[in-house]
């Protein structure tokens, strides 16, 4: 833009523009530090305001580097664990999906009506039946990110199945490091033996979740455990679920109490609403499309749900599996909306009824407790968000995370911290008590405009800091990871971005073949918070690793 006022350098005297210099200078220098400041470590609000581009040119607080990937083959939903016993030890794992197929094909963009013998499907069917198609990658360190020693699973050849995805991990009190997948569909082609639905997934597939654990952090790992096992109807005392495809047993998520030593992996998948015995299944027939398979059960004879089961000995036994969510709370507990300390297994989500007797208007969000590894709940409301904070325009957190996000404080017994997204914004609702009263919501986080929230993870630290990741997707689809950390009891927090630069769109030819970028992860310990997601700043889709020092997070208080 063109400058109006009419400045005549050339006639100001010598002294004149020694004077004009030293004002002009010390003016842009006071303009760089705060928007420095206000790029890099900011209040919620601060940070959203700022400029992006701008805030770039600054030297960063965190640290950020590509972990895991390859041009060949991607790295996606990755999970960060440190090691309570020593913080030097972290263990990152990641989905590794081939990008191509050994024949060379490409993924196809997954169009929006699909049938047994078209191309998307017929794809779809050849990638799940390549072995080793989908593994798990570690990455393990023991000098606190110095050096790294990278491996794949053992949990294919073991357990003799095609692929090792959906990784998921965690660490024990006690400094044991685990990690699993769900290893699933029996060598090559043969779960398609039964028939296919018109999406390309098995009517039947052989497997299920798995763990293994490390005891020497992570030079050594145990053989795998069956956890959430396909076609074992006995282990659902409680519920009928549909074992079809991969529902029981879909993405498994580990959380430990680190209390009592329980430790808890869930599933996803579905559960039958009305008598199996009155729900009219296909007969295999080799003679029509995909031997007569036509998909799950009609969806008004089923439901969607979150399943836990419990370990009280290190994973080595496991105990029965129960819903998240009961059926008179009927809703989708989301991969964050769950947590244990204290001997309490801990869940919160948005409820699409509750009982009359709670007079609340639905969906709404609930707090369940249950101190036997979820065979039965305690529940109570979360209060909504004041009107005020449900500022439209920006779509609500989708898929996974289902909105809602929960961290118990393993300080303070009945602490629980949950996250819900309005709007560009997320507020933290703070209960001391297990749920009888709640401090108001505190702002968390905010987007710029025109930005949406993609994944995001919340997590307590062992000494009670609270930290939350989210993906901030901006026009276009690139995007960028920023944090926000309260080291007051969630009374104020403060954001940090975690990203150096914006990474592009991801490139269809090398992007974990299209299935791979579910959700991101983070941790903390009594100096850093770390996190894991995945990037396409390399030109493939990998795992990025990035760590902020809690001291970044110490500042002026959000408002």
């Amino acid at each position: 833009m063109r400058h109006t006022a009419n400045f005549r350098w050339k006639g100001l005297r010598m002294n004149q523009r020694q004077r004009f210099l030293r004002v002009f200078s010390f003016a842009c220098c006071c303009a760089f530090l705060l928007c420095s400041a206000q790029g890099w470590a900011a209040t919620p609000a601060q940070a959203a305001a700022s400029n992006v581009q701008s805030s770039a040119k600054s030297a960063p607080l965190s640290q950020e580097y590509l972990l895991l990937g390859t041009p060949n083959r991607g790295a996606g939903e990755p999970w960060v664990v440190v090691n309570p016993k020593d913080p030097d030890n972290i263990l990152v794992v990641a989905m590794a999906t081939l990008n191509r197929l050994p024949s060379g094909e490409p993924p196809m963009p997954m169009p929006a009506k699909r049938t047994w013998n078209s191309p998307w499907t017929q794809l779809r069917i050849k990638e799940l039946s390549v072995p080793n198609g989908s593994l798990t990658d570690t990455a393990v360190t023991r000098d606190g990110g110095k050096t790294w020693k990278f491996g794949q699973d053992a949990f294919r050849s073991t357990l003799k199945k095609n692929r090792c995805s959906d990784s998921f991990a965690g660490a024990g009190a006690n400094g044991t490091l685990y990690y699993g997948c769900l290893a699933y569909l029996n060598p090559g082609a043969a779960d398609y033996a039964d028939g296919y639905a018109p999406d390309g997934e098995a009517r039947f597939y052989h497997g299920g979740s798995a763990i293994a654990w490390s005891t020497d952090k992570g030079a050594t790992w145990s053989q795998p455990v069956w956890v959430h096992p396909e076609g074992h109807p006995s282990l659902y005392p409680t519920v009928h679920p549909v074992f079809e495809q991969a529902s029981p047993v879909d993405r498994p998520v580990f959380v430990q109490d680190a209390s009592t030593g329980t430790i808890y992996v869930s599933s996803i998948g579905f559960v039958y609403t009305v008598d199996p015995k009155t729900v009219p299944r296909p007969e295999v027939n080799p003679k029509l499309p995909g031997k007569g398979y036509d998909g799950l059960p009609p969806a008004n004879d089923i439901r969607f749900v979150t399943f836990i089961r419990a370990s009280h000995d290190g994973g080595h036994t496991w105990g029965d599996i129960y819903p998240l969510d009961e059926s008179n709370y009927p809703g989708f507990v989301g991969i964050y909306g769950f947590t244990a300390a204290f001997g309490h297994l801990v869940i919160a989500y948005n409820a699409q009824s509750v009982p009359a007797s709670m007079h609340a208007n639905c969906p709404c969000a609930v707090l369940g407790i249950s101190q036997n590894d979820g065979k039965s709940l305690r529940y109570s409301l979360i209060p909504p968000l004041p009107a005020a904070t449900n500022a439209k325009g920006t779509p609500r957190a989708f898929g996974l995370a289902a909105g809602v996000m929960i961290a118990a404080d393993p300080m303070k017994q009945g602490r629980y911290a949950v996250a819900r997204q309005a709007g560009s914004q997320i507020f933290i609702s703070l209960t001391n008590d297990s749920g009888k009263s709640w401090q108001h919501p505190v702002l968390a986080a905010q987007l710029p405009p025109g930005a949406k929230f993609g994944h995001l993870a919340m997590k307590y630290s062992s000494s009670g800091d609270l930290g939350l990741i989210w993906q901030a997707i901006y026009p276009g689809g690139s995007f960028d990871m920023w944090s926000s950390a309260s080291l007051d009891n969630a009374n104020t927090f403060h954001t940090v971005r975690i990203s150096h630069a914006i990474s592009p769109p991801c490139n269809p030819d090398r992007c974990n073949f299209l299935l791979g970028n579910d959700l991101s992860s983070m941790t903390l310990d009594k100096k850093y918070l770390y996190a894991v997601w995945g990037d396409n700043r390399s030109g493939f889709e990998g795992t990025w690793f990035g760590r902020v020092p809690l001291s970044a997070y110490k500042g002026k208080s959000n408002e």
